[in-house]
């Protein structure tokens, strides 16, 4: 516009002085139908100059009001936007107070005006789920698909409720195709496959769950468990199928303690007591399984344990100062009807650490060797240690 202006007075002035240096004024003359108007070249170029200035400051004034509309227009956005992050901060001080309900209702009042509103609708349901309100938990959470449907957060959080299997499967599949590298979608997946008992789709998510870092190791450890006890128990109740399948898994997973360890979940629930023993020994030899490991398993219902207590006796040469060695050999020696062979190494699991279970292996083994008196005050200690 200036620019406009500057040629506009360098064409008047040209105009003006022009016809002064030649000693002419010059006349403009205008005809109409009915009227002739004439005046000095000088006063037309006056009055379009004084025209176009008019509508210069017209149009400055048409944009000062716009302007200004625009500002007041914003000024009420911004105080709405900050209003609702006052709700939103009240709403997560009232959400650490475990007041989930008034959590839940300032969230979902501040959402449309944030910046992001699934944040506050994700809160929102969050609360009500603290509070086991599922009904309002789905309601909040379609709200905050309609106004982010491409949003990853809230998509996730959409899979972790889901409670039709098909459906968390399918999902779970999509999103693994459209964000194959995110953590975080990988974890959420791994969770969902295993709550849906989809162990076949989540044991091929085993290795890069692992190579990843996406959990903590004790979780990877229940879903390689879990994953790898389905496995076997696909092999239905033939032994030597189930062999098969043992011998067709790599002999790296094989030194995975949860591998194996799910492995003699199957062997033992078979009935296959002679199979597990061996398989329970060579883990011991391979330092892949603990005492501690082969406590949480029924061992009274295994056959054949002769050399697997001869190895856990070599580990108490090696562990003595663990107490659950020597629970492990009295339950093998128990086993054995080797009562004294229990008495000792559970005196000696006491000495180090009394518990609940040694006392009452303690008081099966002087049961079995007709001491009564001294099972019951055992079966006593134990009672008095739960």
């Amino acid at each position: 516009m200036l620019r406009a202006l500057f040629i506009i007075l360098i064409l008047a002035l040209g105009l003006i002085v022009g016809p002064m240096w030649s000693g002419h004024v010059g006349m403009l003359t205008i005809v109409t139908a009915r009227y002739t108007i004439e005046m000095s070249l000088v006063v037309a170029v006056l009055l379009f100059v004084a025209f176009l200035l008019t509508l210069w400051l017209i149009e400055t004034l048409v944009r000062r009001i716009i302007s200004g509309r625009r500002i007041t227009m914003g000024w009420f956005r911004g105080r709405k936007r900050r209003k609702a992050e006052q709700r939103i901060e009240h709403a997560m001080n009232e959400w650490l107070s475990k007041n989930y309900r008034a959590a839940a209702q300032l969230a979902e009042k501040a959402a449309p005006q944030l910046r992001r509103p699934q944040q506050g609708y994700l809160l929102a349901a969050t609360a009500w789920q603290a509070l086991g309100n599922l009904k309002e938990q789905q309601r909040v959470l379609a709200l905050a698909f309609d106004t982010a449907s491409d949003d990853l957060n809230v998509r996730l959080q959409q899979l972790e409720q889901m409670t039709d299997s098909s459906l968390a499967l399918r999902t779970a599949q999509a999103l693994r195709r459209e964000h194959p590298k995110h953590a975080g979608v990988l974890r959420a997946c791994a969770e969902t496959l295993y709550k849906h008992q989809h162990y076949e789709t989540l044991r091929e998510l085993l290795p890069e769950i692992q190579d990843r870092d996406v959990m903590p190791g004790a979780r990877l450890a229940e879903y390689t468990r879990a994953s790898y006890r389905a496995y076997f128990q696909s092999a239905g109740t033939s032994a030597e199928r189930l062999l098969e399948f043992w011998k067709q898994t790599p002999s790296r997973l094989r030194r995975n303690p949860s591998i194996r360890m799910a492995y003699l979940d199957v062997l033992s629930q078979r009935g296959l007591g002679s199979i597990a023993s061996k398989v329970a020994t060579r883990g011991l030899q391979l330092n892949v399984l603990t005492a501690s490991d082969l406590l949480s398993f029924d061992i009274r219902e295994w056959r054949q344990t002769e050399r697997l207590r001869e190895e856990v006796e070599k580990q108490i040469k090696s562990h003595p100062e663990h107490p659950n060695w020597f629970l492990l050999l009295a339950f093998l020696a128990l086993q054995e009807s080797d009562y004294g062979l229990a008495e000792r190494a559970l005196q000696k699991a006491i000495a180090m650490k009394p518990s609940a279970l040694a006392y009452r292996l303690l008081g099966d083994a002087y049961s079995g060797s007709a001491q009564k008196e001294a099972a019951l005050s055992a079966y006593r200690q134990a009672a008095n240690l739960r």
